[in-house]
């Protein structure tokens, strides 16, 4: 560290203090702190420059640590001290005080005060303030022989003053007071630390007891259980008392105590953990059973395992239920199988009963045109009449087989969800319904604001035509019909509603108004096949939703259905 040197200090320039030290960073705090209070410091790094620079500018103090290059602290000062007008110069010493021969050779080299590493600021102001008041004091001279002190069984002449010996004994007393004070304080801290780990330990040992996983400690010598918790008794089937202390060969069968013997000199061996996802016990209490294990070497202060932890969990009943999922999903894969083609089955036997049905609907339909065309003139009202029911019931089997065929296609077509804006869907819809018929009067149709939901646009577009259609058949006959549509988020469902003031149902048979074929009307009353609703349903359900309804005979209907909008 390069000397700073300064001129010899005036009357009014300030305070000139001399710092020898040779750790960068000690010497720059105590300028730092110094410097703030006024002084003008200069900075040496070893006691001979420090000789050479006190010689020439005769600081006010020297604050020197005991250990520096070339010279020591104490050899600085007594060279000091004998220097021809250098006597005057007070010297404070900064050590550890470790060893008591400190003072002693303080007192020989006769220096005026010691601060002990480490310092507060406060203090060091305090001495170097006290060493400045008392630098005339301290070294006027004083009659008589040098004092004799005994110390060690050894005679020992100090030739410092009396009032420098009691201001570097009272320094000295005053830093023991200060590390006493520090050693209180250290103990003070190290009782309430202690008292903080105690409660630690009582948490943990709360929490290990109480945990419902397996858990163990043994030491890493000789591989004794020293821990267990209540949890691994009753996994082992084994008491407490009669696990601590003994080893796994004290405790369980040879292959098994190999194994898991085995097991820990690894860890102890590696260092780091290990992971064993599926271990056999034969456990006392519970039979044979699949254990899932961690253990951990913990190390101590030399950086060596001193323990094992063992951390065990009982797998058995969920690899016994992995073994059940997996049969289940076995068979389910078979009855999917089975299922896929059972649908290819009866898509291909819809298809040909289609077929089979239509030609012969086709016959009767034709010949029963040809007759009223080629013989109306010579037939009675009643045989009219029949020809007009042949042709209705022809076109009515041909909706309905048409109506059965798009069913049962319902099962196999995929769903391809977006999001869907309903508000235009619906209105499209509407457009496009026949909204009146012979003699039927046309409905009012309110549509509110419905909300998008995540949904296959082509079959959600049947289920509307579907419910807005016997919406329409079952309210014609009302002097003002009236259909609203309205729809709302409620639980993460979007849910729709369409309500009319037209015949309405018997809610007690509520319950076959969504099956195929269940019909609460006649013919006569309302035309249909009853494969419309159940159409809704089918279409409903495969996108995750619900549907319901109510109705008051004479009063109108509310059919519902549901979307899942969360997840879809």
């Amino acid at each position: 560290m390069a000397s700073v040197a300064s001129p010899a200090p005036s009357a009014t320039s300030p305070r000139h203090i001399l710092i020898v030290e040779n750790i960068a960073a000690q010497a720059q705090m105590l300028s730092h702190i110094l410097e703030v209070e006024g002084y003008q410091v200069s900075v040496v790094d070893n006691g001979q420059s420090a000789l050479e620079m006190t010689a020439r500018i005769r600081p006010s103090l020297v604050i020197s640590g005991v250990k520096i290059p070339e010279m020591s602290g104490y050899e600085l000062c007594r060279q000091i001290k004998a220097g021809p007008g250098l006597s005057q110069v007070p010297v404070i010493l900064v050590t550890n005080l470790s060893d008591p021969n400190e003072v002693l050779l303080g007192l020989q080299c006769g220096a005026d005060s010691f601060v002990i590493k480490p310092y507060e600021r406060s203090h060091m102001l305090a001495r170097v303030e006290h060493a400045l008041s008392n630098r005339d004091v301290a070294h006027m001279p004083e009659d008589g022989p040098p004092a004799e002190i005994f110390f060690h069984g050894e005679r020992h002449q100090i030739s410092a003053s009396r009032t420098q010996i009691l201001n570097l004994l009272m320094s000295t007393y005053d830093a023991a007071v200060q590390r006493n004070n520090e050693l209180h304080e250290s103990r003070q801290q190290l009782r309430e630390r202690t008292s903080e780990v105690l409660e630690v330990n009582r948490f943990l040992d709360s929490m290990i007891e109480h945990i419902p996983t397996a858990v163990y400690i043994k030491d890493a010598k000789q591989l004794r259980y020293v821990r267990v918790n209540s949890a691994e008794e009753q996994l082992t089937g084994i008491s407490r008392e009669d696990m601590v202390g003994k080893s796994v060969h004290d405790l369980f069968g040879q292959e098994e105590a190999d194994r898991f013997t085995a097991q820990d000199h690894r860890v102890l061996a590696s260092g780091i953990i290990e992971d064993i996802p599926e271990d056999r016990f034969f456990s006392h209490s519970k039979g044979m059973r699949l254990l899932h294990t961690r253990k951990v070497p913990v190390f101590g202060e030399a950086a060596e395992p001193t323990h094992v932890l063992g951390i065990s969990q009982d797998i058995t009943q969920k690899k016994e239920l992995e073994k059940v999922i997996a049969d289940l999903h076995s068979a389910l894969k078979v009855r999917a199988d089975d299922l896929e083609a059972t649908n290819k089955s009866l898509e291909s036997f819809t298809s040909a009963a289609s077929h089979d049905l239509r030609s012969p609907l086709s016959v009767i339909g034709g010949y029963a045109g040809l007759l009223e065309k080629n013989y109306a003139s010579c037939l009675d009202e009643n045989g009219l009449h029949y020809l007009s029911v042949i042709g209705k019931r022809v076109k009515s089997m041909a909706r309905l087989i048409d109506d059965l065929l798009s069913f049962s296609r319902l099962s196999l077509q995929e769903v391809q969800k977006t999001d869907v804006d309903m508000n235009g869907l619906v209105a499209q819809v509407v457009a496009d319904l026949p909204v009146s018929g012979p003699g039927a009067n046309k409905p009012a149709i309110q549509l509110g604001m419905l909300p998008s939901a995540p949904a296959d646009t082509g079959l959600l577009r049947q289920v509307w035509v579907n419910l807005l259609s016997n919406a329409v058949k079952y309210s014609r006959h009302t002097a003002s019909p009236l259909i609203e549509v309205s729809g709302r988020v409620e639980g993460g469902e979007a849910i729709y509603s369409v309500r009319d003031n037209g015949a309405g149902f018997d809610m007690a048979h509520c319950d076959k108004l969504f099956q195929v074929f269940e019909r609460l009307h006649t013919d006569q009353e309302f035309e249909g096949t009853g494969v419309g609703l159940a159409t809704v349903r089918r279409m409903v359900t495969r996108h995750g939703g619900r549907v319901w309804a109510e109705g008051v005979v004479d009063q109108g209907a509310v059919f519902h259905f549901a979307l899942p909008v969360q997840g879809g």
